[in-house]
């Protein structure tokens, strides 16, 4: 064994003497410092479910504004959710100009048309699924997954249930999911599928459509727009969309934003519910309010491992003095202080994520049963998530305890050691 692993070894048995010979002290620390760790662990990962699930509720309120052509007749509801039957559409360019609007974060496009299966007349909304923000929330909790171009989502009272097949114009679809109830009419009797989706079953229904044929929108004749329609689907132009949702910014202006919007011409905005929309926003606050109060929390838990580190090595005053007299030098005086830090917090640390487990595993039984009973998903967040959060925790708690060490340890430094050895020993 080389000189260096024999100074180290002999480094950290004095620490591993140290923290057995207080051991009542010992115990506490590492107690505070599990504290530390499990609290910042599990507050984490609920409050990554909570906020999650609060948003997703959020979500459900639908969206703050509606933009939807000129001269539609537009059935004002309780929620925007969806769009409303209308045969005027949009041109899909007008969302990249309503994202350039101040104030507003999110634009998803809809677009609502007439299919036919089996002789009868259904309903299919086409979304953009990275876009979405109020038709996916109401899947149930833990069936939110990317939709295939050859999936359906289906309302509340539609009858097929998923896993049943759909055939539209020749392409087989699959419903995946059913949505939960909603108390809207257009989304609870509809059936959902991607922009993608729709633009697949368009092509197919133009090979279906005999060469030649008018199409609905050129002979004007309205039956016969309901009629092709019934047998498959009309002859639709791409690129176009039926309405944009809209949502907010935190802390944007809904008048503001109505203002902005309406110098687009040709267009008509339809504004949400705004008491939703006050709610929303103040979410975004209320986030940042508590990760603030969390953070002075920590920082005065900082200030409290360092007093006692401070205090741990001012009653070794004399031992430390001694052993610099010695021939020790500050560099090892100051490692075996980071090595008792590193063995109470370490120890503390596991214990500490062990601890949040349980935190989590508590509430889940308790507050995520009461959230979900009001209608509030509560999922947990990602195993990448948990991992990330359980390691940096224990990394926190191990750097808690380090920097209040070598802050110590640093003071205590400064003395020389013939006066260190003459100041007595707290008891």
């Amino acid at each position: 064994m080389s000189y260096r692993s024999r100074a180290r070894f002999l480094l950290l048995r004095l620490a591993s003497q140290n923290v057995a010979r207080r051991l009542l002290r010992s115990v506490f620390l590492g107690l505070a410092i599990m504290i530390a760790v499990g609290v910042g662990f599990s507050g984490a990962i609920l409050g990554w479910s909570l906020r999650d699930g609060i948003v997703t509720s959020f979500s459900r309120m639908g969206a703050d504004l509606g933009i939807v052509p000129q001269g539609t007749l537009v059935n004002l509801t309780s929620t925007l959710l969806t769009v409303q039957p209308t045969e005027l559409e949009l041109d899909t360019q007008l969302g990249e100009a309503l994202h350039q609007i101040p104030g507003v974060a999110k634009v998803a496009p809809q677009r609502l048309v007439e299919a036919g299966v089996e002789g009868r007349a259904i309903r299919l909304i086409a979304y953009d699924p990275d876009a979405d923000f109020t038709v996916e929330p109401w899947l149930p909790q833990g069936q939110r997954r990317s939709l295939a171009p050859t999936g359906l989502l289906v309302g509340e009272r539609v009858t097929q249930k998923p896993g049943e097949a759909l055939s539209v114009c020749g392409r087989t679809l699959t419903i995946d999911g059913r949505l939960g109830h909603t108390g809207v009419g257009p989304v609870d009797e509809s059936y959902f599928l991607t922009f993608a989706g729709l633009e697949q079953l368009i092509d197919a229904a133009r090979q279906m459509r005999p060469d030649g044929a008018p199409a609905p929108h050129e002979t004007g004749d309205s039956h016969h727009h309901h009629h092709m329609g019934a047998e498959c689907l009309p002859d639709l132009a791409p690129g176009r969309v039926s309405a944009f949702l809209l949502q907010l910014a935190p802390g944007a202006s809904l008048e503001q934003a109505r203002f902005a919007i309406g110098q687009i011409p040709a267009i008509k905005v339809v504004s949400g519910n705004p008491i939703f929309t006050a709610a929303r926003q103040s979410l975004g606050t209320l986030v940042w309010g508590a990760g603030a109060f969390a953070a002075l929390l920590l920082m005065a838990l900082l200030f409290v491992v360092s007093l006692l580190f401070s205090a741990i090595v001012q009653e070794r005053y004399r031992e430390i003095g001694m052993l610099r007299a010695m021939g020790a030098r500050p560099r090892q005086i100051i490692t075996l202080t980071l090595l008792e830090a590193l063995l109470i917090t370490g120890i503390g640390g596991v214990a500490g994520v062990v601890f949040g487990i349980s935190l989590i595993f508590l509430a889940a039984r308790s507050l995520g049963f009461y959230f979900t009973s009001l209608g509030v998903p509560f999922e947990g967040p990602p195993d990448g998530f948990i991992i990330g959060a359980g390691a940096a925790s224990l990394c926190f708690g191990l750097m808690l305890g380090l920097i209040g060490a070598l802050l110590a340890s640093r003071q205590a430094m400064r003395l020389e050691p013939a006066r260190m050895i003459q100041m007595e020993s707290a008891p």
